[in-house]
């Protein structure tokens, strides 16, 4: 079996493994003593142990440095399953340096090192690891304060561009200082994401409903809508405070359509001479030219008049000539002139080739 702190404890970073402090379906925390102090080692389990695993929505929007990399993970090949698994658990180190620097309250990340990541140990008012928000005994009267809290540290993610993306009761720790977020593999890029508005929703509709649950009192239904519409209108800042209202919903105005103007039928035009297109001829005697006859269609059908580009083409006329057929001459013929010509010195008429000299032909004698 593998140990995952081999490596740690052969390079030194840290100098011994006290004991497991939980463990989770994502991965096991571990108290280590590093530098003097006691500091707290998330070890990931492997991904066919891992009860988290439908996390293809999650891994949308990210991207690695190396394209070679890149194509490997997009491939699915086995060295870009490795490559995508490194990724996803140094992920969460990379949130949490992240977050830590905006004010966001996580937990001070120490070092990430061989799929390991080093962070403080989150303790309550007494000194002993922090339960999760869960496990915590809360009264009632602090519901609404833990619902804000939390609802300013989403917020504080989401101005720096990251969901938490699976945020619950499971995921917030109730320490001393307040409630701490922990958990961020599955962090989600807000910018890059096509679904970062769905997880932003429900982790903070996960939060509202289990403090509710506490307090009937709590509200902000529409607090998730509002804050995202001020993300997506680039007004959004750290000390932002919903109003509580759910935005109305923007009307689209369709323009009225305009009114179908009639036009009246254009009367048909004269009847002009057309002979050279086999149209009707004039009557003898100068009268006026013959009618033609209705079109097929129904009483009272206006007849279309033709284009005006057509109106006043002459048609050339087209004249048909004859080829008169060729007479073969007889045999006795075309046998005398092979033979003329041949006594003569003539070129060789049509039935005849010359036949041509190559190199190497004898000359003649």
């Amino acid at each position: 079996m593998h140990d995952p702190f081999a490596s740690l404890l052969a390079d030194g970073v840290i100098d011994e493994v006290v004991s497991r402090l939980k463990s989770g379906k994502e991965a096991d925390v571990w108290l280590v003593r590093a530098g003097g102090r006691t500091v707290a080692a998330k070890v990931y389990k492997a991904r066919q142990t891992r009860s988290f695993k439908n996390d293809a929505a999650y891994r949308e929007g990210r991207k690695v440095r190396n394209t070679r990399t890149q194509r490997a993970m997009d491939r699915g090949s086995r060295f870009g399953q490795a490559a995508a698994e490194e990724a996803w658990k140094a992920k969460e180190a990379d949130a949490l340096f992240r977050l830590h620097a905006a004010g966001v309250r996580v937990p001070r990340p120490v070092l990430f090192h061989e799929g390991v990541v080093l962070m403080e140990v989150v303790v309550d008012a007494h000194g002993h690891p922090a339960p999760r928000l869960i496990d915590a005994h809360l009264p009632r009267e602090q519901a609404v304060g833990i619902y804000a809290d939390i609802r300013r540290q989403a917020i504080g993610m989401l101005v720096s561009g990251l969901i938490h993306g699976d945020l619950s009761p499971y995921n917030v720790l109730f320490s001393a200082h307040g409630p701490v977020v922990i958990d961020f593999p599955q962090v989600v890029d807000a910018a890059q994401n096509s679904q970062s508005e769905t997880f932003f929703l429900r982790d903070l509709e996960n939060i509202r409903r289990f403090c509710a649950s506490l307090d009937p009192a709590v509200r902000g239904e529409g607090d998730g809508r509002e804050i995202w519409r001020a993300y997506v209108r680039r007004e959004l800042t750290a000390d932002f405070v919903p109003t509580g209202r759910a935005p109305e919903p923007q009307r689209v105005e369709r323009p009225e359509r305009p009114e179908r103007v009639v036009r009246p039928e254009r009367p048909a035009a004269p009847q002009r001479q057309q002979a050279h297109r086999g149209g009707p001829a004039r009557a003898s005697g100068g009268g006026q030219p013959q009618k033609s006859a209705p079109k097929q269609g129904g009483p009272g059908r206006p007849q279309r008049s033709e284009p005006r580009w057509q109106r006043n083409v002459r048609v050339p006329e087209v004249i048909r000539v004859e080829r008169l057929p060729q007479v073969a001459a007889p045999p006795a013929a075309r046998t005398a002139g092979r033979t003329a010509g041949r006594t003569a010195g003539a070129t060789p008429g049509p039935g005849r080739r010359r036949r041509r000299r190559g190199r190497g032909a004898r000359p003649p004698t």
